[in-house]
């Protein structure tokens, strides 16, 4: 129950919320389904991804804070530790779950196939596509979380050893410069194949950084929020505009309009995240309820889970000649049953992984 207490309701909720986004907009590149009447099949769906960026953020800044007194060494060994256990067993089981599917697929095609299809996905087993290795992206939609974590390993020892003077002044700074580069230089923030600055500096990491800084910086707006006196009538202007800062991502979504409004997008979800967080608005406690819970936590196995049909979807005939919407629903049931799967499945590693993680963080405090 504590640790239900601990977590914020609505920001679970739209967990779960903005990973479905993600997943239909990945459903909708692969069928290239067409506008209807201005609206479309969650073609900028992938605007998800800029929610999590900043929700990893704001709980990195968080953890941060209150480890300001350790080792900065050892607080962002035994944080990256924690981050990188908790993705690992879906990591590892969905890695190898989709690479046999896509092996076997490859046999008729000769073993020479099978065997660069497998070693060009080693980059993906270490979570090093988009550096500019030669992949064979097994888990696709996995470049975000590997930019997520290979990000948190730069910025949270900076957030440690330079505190407010990044939190405050350099983070804001490099999310508005960087959110500004981008998408002058190309128009949108995708394009996670291409290389920024020159062609040196991966484009996924470069995004990774820019609204992960962000989400740092909602973190530090928040706790002013929370040092100041708000009147109901405040709290309901604040609900107000917390709803509507949700509602312009998620209408921009389904809209045809253009990848240039993604930097729009992605400051009216720092301002919805921020005031989230912040448990001001009358949103605060609705949605403290186990379901939704659930749903948040079930939202990361679900995002890993999508490549599971997605390998079918692209190798089985029968499969690939379904109808779009007999497709769309294969994707959405199948990313559900692979997602139930991952989630029972990587129970006991995950908790034997905790296990190693808590006696690690122990070991010093026992030297000492």
């Amino acid at each position: 129950m504590n640790q239900v207490k601990k977590r914020n309701g609505t920001i679970e909720l739209m967990r779960f919320v903005f990973c479905m986004l993600v997943i239909l907009y990945h459903i909708n590149n692969r069928l290239e389904l067409p506008v209807v009447h201005g609206f479309t099949f969650f073609r900028n769906g992938k605007i998800g991804v800029e929610f999590f960026f900043l929700v990893s953020g704001y709980l990195m800044a968080a953890h941060a804070k209150r480890e300001a007194a350790s080792p900065l060494l050892e607080s962002t060994r035994n944080f990256m530790r924690r981050k990188l256990f908790g993705v690992l067993p879906f990591h590892l089981l969905t890695y190898f779950w989709c690479l046999l599917m896509t092996l076997i697929f490859l046999v008729p095609k000769g073993l020479s196939v099978v065997a660069k299809t497998a070693l060009t996905s080693l980059p993906n087993l270490f979570l090093l596509q988009k550096w500019g290795l030669e992949t064979t992206e097994i888990l696709t939609p996995e470049w975000y979380i590997a930019a997520m974590l290979w990000m948190m390993l730069l910025i949270y020892p900076l957030i440690l050893r330079y505190r407010e003077t990044f939190t405050k002044i350099a983070c804001p700074l490099f999310a508005i410069f960087l959110i500004g580069y981008m998408t002058h230089l190309d128009g949108k923030l995708g394009g996670m194949n291409r290389f920024e600055f020159g062609n040196t500096v991966p484009k996924a990491y470069l995004r990774a950084f820019a609204e992960l800084c962000g989400g740092v910086f909602c973190y530090e707006v928040t706790q002013l929020l929370r040092r100041l006196h708000w009147k109901t009538a405040d709290r309901v202007l604040l609900t107000a505009v917390e709803i509507g800062a949700y509602a312009f991502p998620l209408y921009y979504a389904v809209s045809s309009m253009g990848q240039n409004y993604e930097a729009y997008a992605f400051y009216s979800l720092a301002v919805a995240v921020t005031l989230s967080f912040s448990e001001l608005t009358l949103t605060a406690n609705w949605a403290k309820i186990r379901p939704v819970y659930f749903l948040g936590r079930f939202s990361l196995p679900l995002y890993f889970a999508q490549s599971v049909p997605f390998v079918l979807l692209k190798y089985a005939a029968p499969i690939k000649t379904l109808p779009n919407r007999w497709a769309i629903l294969f994707c959405v049931a199948g990313a559900f049953a692979a997602g139930l799967l991952l989630h029972f499945a990587a129970k006991p590693i995950s908790r034997k992984l905790n296990e190693i993680a808590a006696r690690r963080e122990a070991t010093p405090a026992r030297a000492s």
